[in-house]
């Protein structure tokens, strides 16, 4: 991985920036309960993080920022390849090293390409957010909206907040009344973004 450019962190977890305040993060994920003892199945996650989402994020939501490790976006990596599935790698002492070879392959052909078309795409960040397992969270459903403020699709993200809002229903444990905050500052967030022109002040917050 350092060979290609990325950055070792916490155990498991690479960076590389691949953008403007745009970050690329690799975390290894290894699963030990059905396996022999001394082997495991190991894959990774590819996510994005987009620093000025998860500073507004942070900020407005009163959730707390782990840097590298709180991000816009995850994906794990096997749905990146042609075959569009789950993919692990068994992991023993006679394999580690094949192992290691092949998922940092996996991540220069299939990790890095997909990292540099959400930096540059919007809508398909907004896509992988989406398909991110925080989404069903307050913090998943305001990176969903920021993203479609800073596109200027408002009313996408007043339809958004509406859809969210009428499943909640009646509920009134502690994850609804989050979200339910949440709709607040998003909606003022809507109201005092532009409806549409360039770069402007608002954007590089």
């Amino acid at each position: 991985m350092r060979d290609l450019g990325w950055v070792p962190r916490a155990s498991g977890w690479f960076t590389r920036e691949v953008g403007p305040q745009v970050l690329g993060v690799i975390a290894v994920g290894v699963a030990t309960r059905h396996s022999a003892p001394g082997a495991a199945l190991a894959t990774l996650y590819v996510h994005l993080r987009q620093d000025a989402i998860e500073r507004e994020v942070s900020k407005r939501g009163g959730w707390r920022d782990l840097g590298y490790r709180t991000t816009t976006a995850v994906t794990p990596i096997g749905y990146l390849t042609p075959e569009a599935c789950w993919r692990e790698w068994p992991v023993d002492a006679g394999a580690a090293n094949l192992a290691a070879a092949e998922m940092a392959a996996a991540v220069q052909n299939y990790g890095a390409p997909h990292l540099q078309r959400l930096a540059a795409h919007p809508r398909d960040l907004l896509d992988a957010v989406y398909s991110s397992p925080s989404y069903s969270t307050a913090p998943g459903l305001a990176r969903a909206v920021l993203l479609l403020c800073r596109i200027r699709a408002l009313d996408e993200a007043r339809q958004l907040i509406d859809e969210r809002a009428a499943a909640l229903g009646a509920r009134i444990d502690a994850a609804a009344l989050d979200e339910r905050r949440t709709f607040d500052w998003l909606r003022e967030e809507i109201d005092k973004a532009p409806a549409s022109g360039g770069a402007n002040a608002w954007d590089r917050r």
